[in-house]
């Protein structure tokens, strides 16, 4: 597991770089995320919190290209005296468009894949609907807020969430 997270990190970085140097307007961002389960995942497991990375490629106008990636981790939830579900881990790695509906309001759906560890271990097909909006601040970087639903299709996984991120 370890590797994988490794490795992911790698790519994204080399890739960021490269595209970085041919590619105007090109965004990184990195951030955090909170979510809540839902559906049966909610009858074993409760909150998770997680780190991503997130690269736009500009492609028209109103319109960026999105390759998504990171870690979330949740807490399974006690179901007797000193029992506990064991904890699930999920790795995201999804593309996606992002669209700008007006100023700083964007909506964005990504697809790909997600490794699962401790719930269904394996790899699942991924989507996730999203509605945010960008802050501008005064060193003129961006502060992105993301409400978004994550769904994967092994073991009816899904949660609600928050991202907050940092676009460099």
């Amino acid at each position: 597991m370890k590797k994988i997270i490794l490795l992911s990190l790698a790519g994204c970085c080399m890739i960021t770089a490269v595209l970085a140097q041919k590619r105007d307007n090109v965004k990184f961002s990195v951030g955090a995320e909170v979510a809540l389960t839902t559906g049966n995942f909610s009858n074993t497991h409760s909150v998770g919190i997680g780190a991503t990375g997130q690269l736009e490629i500009p492609l028209q106008e109103k319109l960026n290209g999105i390759a998504y990636g990171g870690i979330m981790l949740f807490n399974g939830k006690s179901y007797g005296p000193g029992l506990k579900f064991k904890g699930a881990t999920i790795i995201p790695v999804r593309v996606g468009i992002k669209y700008f509906l007006t100023g700083s309001v964007y909506t964005n759906l990504q697809a790909g894949l997600a490794f699962i560890g401790g719930y269904g271990t394996g790899t699942s097909f991924s989507y996730s609907p999203q509605l945010g909006y960008e802050f501008q601040t005064n060193s003129g970087k961006s502060i992105d807020l993301t409400l978004k639903y994550d769904a994967y299709t092994k073991g009816s996984l899904s949660s609600f969430g928050l991202r907050l991120a940092y676009i460099l």
